[in-house]
């Protein structure tokens, strides 16, 4: 995919476009971990796990379709935005589970 964005000389060089596009996903998610959490407690699970879920599928969506690194970058960077589905579902599930044991 990399190759067919036309912004690299070399192929030496499409691990390292690979890998800031992986980390624009990564850092995203990052910045937003503790957003997400507090509006988790304000607004409520259910509402925050529909809408992350719908973000994250049109995340992937416009990535399945681009043709521009930066789109890409973009839309990964979205992603991870919209994506601290993990630390939603533990609080969901440790206030479903009421005994200790399980």
């Amino acid at each position: 995919m990399i190759e067919l964005f036309d912004v690299i000389q070399d192929d030496r060089k499409i691990a390292v476009y690979t890998n800031i596009i992986t980390s624009s996903f990564t850092f995203s998610e990052f910045l937003t971990r503790s957003v997400w959490g507090r509006l988790n407690d304000r607004i409520g699970r259910k509402f925050i796990l529909i809408m992350k879920l719908t973000g994250t599928d049109l995340s992937m969506k416009i990535f399945s379709f681009i043709s521009n690194f930066r789109v890409a970058m973009l839309s990964r960077a979205l992603g991870g935005l919209l994506n601290n589905n993990t630390g939603v579902l533990y609080i969901s599930v440790a206030e479903i589970i009421t005994v200790k044991k399980y």
